[in-house]
């Protein structure tokens, strides 16, 4: 353990702002590592893109896993997230288990963009611990992303992969106007009814700007599916109403 380091953008207190497997409103501490191989164009924690020390910006910090898990004490849930987690698979399959092993929550957030590696975290851990939640952030058409997220085949194997070894995947889909609410429903669709995928789905609009609240939810009404409703949650950041990190 002592020889492996993550490159940390901060470590914070704060509340989870978004549902998904720790309830909306619940108190953490926030693991954001630094560095993410995407560039959305709605990003709001642009600090933690650049991964490498090349000079100028907030790039982060080395720590190594004791010196990171020495700062979780006292806190069962923590929530990782970035910039991108898994650019750091292997150091953070360290530090989950680490922390696993305390009886520690573990929500790790992902931008779909890197299959969830199994060899790096559930075969490591113990066969008592805790399942840890996983909450994949697919990007839709505003993003400017989308060609970099997986197919619904790749997408449903990694789900399916993930829940038979006991952890549990949130799909979230933030939508900043009508394009990417078609987007989402349409793979929420595909995972349904195609690959018959029981996976929870985070409907979550961009906070301030596009997509209004009430039209989000009057178009999920339309559908009047109630097998597309009971895989649906609807996430307002709540955090963010609040002015919070």
């Amino acid at each position: 353990m002592d020889g492996y380091r993550l490159n940390i953008n901060d470590i914070f207190e704060s509340i989870s702002g978004e549902a998904g497997g720790f309830p909306q409103g619940s108190w953490c501490l926030f693991i954001r590592l630094q560095g993410c191989n995407l560039r959305c164009e709605w990003c709001d924690t642009e600090q933690s893109q650049r991964a490498m020390k090349t000079g100028g910006g907030n790039e982060g910090k080395i720590m190594s896993i004791p010196e990171i898990v020495e700062k979780c004490q006292g806190y069962d849930r923590i929530l990782i997230t970035g910039g991108e987690p898994l650019c750091q698979a292997r150091s953070l399959a360290v530090l989950v288990k680490a922390l696993l092993n305390q009886g520690k929550q573990i929500q790790i957030e992902t931008n779909g963009s890197i299959e969830i590696p199994p060899e790096y975290f559930t075969a490591l851990l113990s066969p008592i611990s805790p399942p840890i939640y996983w909450v994949m952030d697919y990007k839709c058409p505003s993003s400017g992303m989308s060609g970099r997220m997986p197919s619904m085949e790749s997408l449903s194997r990694q789900i399916e992969n993930a829940h038979r070894q006991g952890d549990r995947v949130f799909l979230k889909w933030v939508v900043a106007d009508k394009e990417d609410m078609e987007f989402a429903l349409d793979r929420l669709k595909q995972l349904t009814y195609l690959y018959h995928n029981p996976v929870q789905h985070l409907i979550s609009p961009i906070h301030g700007e596009g997509a209004k609240i009430g039209e989000v939810i009057e178009r999920i009404k339309q559908e009047n599916d109630p097998k597309l409703f009971n895989r649906i949650i609807f996430s307002v950041q709540l955090h963010k109403l609040f002015n919070l990190p």
